[in-house]
């Protein structure tokens, strides 16, 4: 179980990223936000790798 949610997890922040570098060019948000939201896809990915390899 722990491993499948791991696997959720880091695919969506694989797919979110590039989704959120796209959404900025187009319709543009706030710069700060980007920083912010790239450290929340970093730690959700890292707590989705501690996920599977437990």
């Amino acid at each position: 179980m722990r491993h499948r949610i791991g696997l959720l997890l880091q695919f969506a922040v694989l797919v979110f990223l590039p989704l959120m570098i796209l959404w900025q060019l187009n319709f543009g948000f706030p710069l700060i936000l980007m920083p912010a939201l790239l450290i929340v896809g970093i730690v959700l990915f890292t707590v989705g790798t501690r996920l599977r390899e437990s």
